[in-house]
């Protein structure tokens, strides 16, 4: 599958994680955010062909916190990240998060968006799983129920995300990729507020997608990112 394929599938350019990183670091050098005083956040499934994304983040940033769980949603909540806070740098008097949200999704040879090959399997399999899973949830018209102590994090995401959905309406895959995205960032955002107190900590959010092509080629869509400094939003443009 070419490049332009995928952004056709997708509705957006797409750009190879090298350049993206590259950039990320470019980019918040601009506002004052560099490996050697800021930690990275990474809200990521669980998925293990997760594991070169989060590779090249770390080969730039640093070894992350990581954050996320099953679709890339973050639960690690108010004490998960007054963990990270003492963790971060801090030596010029402020703490700087670098918060990467990036729920996954697969597209094969043909195109079918949701599938992806893995190694060593003779068939594509699904990505992400979870939302996959969720999306047939809400096809056979199922809402969300108690928190299952055998499934916490699926029975979590199905409530968090379905609650988001209009009833009656199924999103696309791509669309309830797009959605665990934003809710990441806004969770997030929530936790660190909860946890900084009296604390200055900046934070930069940089979210998006990331796509799983064939020959195992990864690529990231749909970036966005902004910085938050003493409250006020810097965008990054990219």
């Amino acid at each position: 599958m070419s490049v332009s394929v995928a952004e056709e599938v997708l509705g957006c350019d797409v750009a190879d994680i090298d350049d993206f990183v590259t950039w990320s670091e470019w980019a918040l050098a601009r506002v004052g955010f560099r490996p050697s005083n800021a930690l990275a956040l990474v809200a990521l499934c669980r998925d293990e062909i997760m594991d070169p994304f989060e590779a090249a983040l770390s080969a730039t940033w640093g070894r992350p916190f990581d954050v996320g769980a099953l679709g890339g949603l973050v639960l690690v909540g108010r004490t998960g990240l007054a963990a990270a806070l003492s963790h971060a740098p801090g030596e010029d008097g402020r703490h700087r998060f670098i918060a990467f949200c990036f729920p996954h999704i697969g597209i094969d040879a043909d195109g079918t968006v949701g599938r992806v090959q893995r190694r060593g399997m003779l068939r594509a399999s699904s990505a992400c799983g979870a939302l996959v899973a969720l999306r047939a949830q809400l096809t056979r018209g199922e809402v969300a129920g108690a928190i299952d102590p055998d499934d916490v994090e699926q029975s979590l995401l199905s409530r968090i995300i379905g609650s988001s959905v209009d009833l009656g309406r199924v999103p696309s895959l791509v669309e309830l990729t797009d959605l665990a995205r934003t809710i990441a960032v806004a969770d997030l955002r929530r936790y660190v507020d909860l946890a900084r107190a009296a604390e200055p900590v900046d934070v930069a959010y940089v979210s998006g997608l990331l796509v799983h092509l064939p020959d195992a080629r990864d690529v990231v869509a749909r970036v966005e990112a902004h910085v938050l400094i003493d409250e006020q939003r810097i965008e990054l443009p990219h």
